[in-house]
C-alpha cells in the first residue's frame, strides 16, 4: 500500500451567488513510517489439517468474503508446534489456530469471532455476547448432537426425525431475524452456520433427501434462505482454495437408514 485514498468535502460558488456541495476523492501518498508499517502489517494464518474445509471453514469463509489476506498452514509440525496437542508449550490445544503477528488464539468458536471482529463483520447494535450463544448452539445442534448419531443408519434416523433435531433446528430458526441473523448485515453467526450447514448438507442432508427424499431442513425456512444467501455470495462462489467439506456418508449408514428403527419422540 502506497498511498490512501480519502473524501473530501468541497463547496463551489456559482455565478449567480448560489453554491454547490460536492465530493472528491484525493490519493495522499504514504511516506516513511507510514509506508512501512502498512507493508509490514501480518498476513493472518489459518493452521488446519490439510485439504479439510470443516471447523476452520467459517473462518476461511470471512477472510474470502471481506478480500483479507490470509495464508493456510497445514504443516504437521508447524501445527504441533503451535498446539501443546503435541510439543507446543503455548495455550491452545489442537486446530484450528489462527496467528495474527504475535496473537494466537484457538477453539472454532473463539476464531470466527476473533476474525470477524478483525475484519469489520460485527453487525453495528448487535450484542457480541448473544453472537457466541448462537455459535455454540450450531456446535450444539451439529457436533454435539447430530454429530453423536451418525454412525448408524437406525440410531441416524431415530435421531434425525425425532422430536430433539427438531427443537435444536427450531431454535436457531428463531433466533435469525431474517435474511441473517441480526437482520441485513453478515456476522461471524451467520458464517458459522452456514459452515457447518455445508458440512451437514454434504455429508447427511444431501444424501438422505436423494436416497429417501426426506427433507430435513423443509419445516426451516430461515435456515435455508440465510444458508442460500450467504452460499450465492462472490467470497463463496469464486473461492479458489484446495480445501474441500467432507463427502457423503458411509453406504453401510445410509442404507440401513431405515432398517427398524423407531423414531425418537
Amino acid at each position: 500500500m502506497s498511498s490512501i485514498t480519502v473524501t473530501v468535502a468541497q463547496t463551489t460558488t456559482q455565478a449567480d451567488g448560489s453554491s454547490i456541495a460536492t465530493n472528491a476523492t484525493i490519493d495522499i501518498p504514504l511516506v516513511g513510517g507510514e509506508a512501512a508499517k502498512a507493508a509490514a502489517a501480518p498476513v493472518l494464518k489459518v493452521f488446519y489439517w490439510p485439504k479439510m474445509m470443516i471447523r476452520n471453514a467459517p473462518i476461511i469463509r470471512m477472510l474470502e468474503h471481506t478480500g483479507t489476506k490470509y495464508e493456510v498452514v497445514s504443516d504437521f509440525d508447524q501445527m504441533s508446534a503451535v498446539g501443546s496437542f503435541k510439543k507446543g508449550e503455548g495455550d491452545v490445544f489442537a486446530p484450528p489456530f489462527v496467528v495474527d503477528g504475535d496473537f494466537v488464539i484457538s477453539q472454532s468458536t473463539a476464531c470466527a469471532m476473533y476474525v470477524a471482529d478483525k475484519v469489520g463483520l460485527t453487525p453495528k447494535g448487535a450484542n457480541q455476547f448473544k453472537c457466541f450463544q448462537y455459535i455454540s448452539d450450531v456446535v450444539d445442534t451439529f457436533e454435539a448432537n447430530l454429530g453423536k448419531h451418525n454412525e448408524d443408519g437406525p440410531t441416524l434416523k431415530k435421531f434425525m426425525e425425532g422430536d430433539r433435531f427438531k427443537a435444536l433446528l427450531g431454535n436457531i430458526e428463531r433466533a435469525i431475524q431474517g435474511p441473517y441473523y441480526f437482520g441485513g448485515e453478515l456476522s461471524a453467526c451467520d458464517f458459522f452456520l452456514a459452515a457447518h450447514l455445508d458440512w451437514r448438507e454434504s455429508a447427511v442432508f444431501g444424501p438422505l433427501k436423494a436416497k429417501y427424499g426426506v427433507d430435513v431442513l423443509a419445516g426451516f425456512p430461515k435456515i435455508s434462505a440465510l444458508h442460500a444467501a450467504l452460499t450465492a455470495t462472490d467470497g463463496y462462489k469464486n473461492y479458489a482454495g484446495d480445501l474441500k467439506v467432507p463427502g457423503p456418508m458411509k453406504d453401510e449408514v445410509l442404507n440401513a437408514y431405515n432398517d427398524g428403527a423407531e423414531v425418537e419422540p
